[in-house]
């Protein structure tokens, strides 16, 4: 009868280590995921607020757009011929080339971190 006890034991033993150790390997593995989904969820944060201050500048480029297109139609209602030299109107183009290579540089890097996170 001794002999059996010690053999129960010897297996529950064995089977609480199995146990243990299974419960190990989920918890590891519930880490992982729970890493995965914290890092994937701040590279699409870091990409959508690059595209949202994208499209911030769009709106500004946009409303450059029609700034230019103003001072053009009211030189021209008065006949001047130097329309490229009038001050308002170089300036307006200069902050339109700024604004373009702004919102290429948040859409290239916001497209980086979609590649990196991929």
């Amino acid at each position: 009868m001794a002999w059996e006890v010690r053999i129960d034991k010897e297996l529950g033993g064995a089977m609480l280590d199995k146990i243990k150790k299974n419960l190990n390997e989920g918890v590891k593995q519930v880490k992982w995921f729970a890493a995965f989904l914290s890092e994937r969820t701040r590279v699409e944060t870091s990409m959508a607020k690059l595209l949202f201050e994208s499209s911030k500048l769009e709106s500004k480029l946009d409303s450059f757009y029609c700034d230019i297109g103003k001072r053009v139609l009211e030189l021209e209602g008065k006949g001047e011929k130097a329309i490229l030299k009038d001050f308002m109107v170089v300036q307006a183009i200069g902050e339109v080339k700024k604004l373009k290579e702004q919102i290429e540089d948040y859409k290239s890097r916001a497209h980086a971190l979609g590649k990196v996170s991929e």
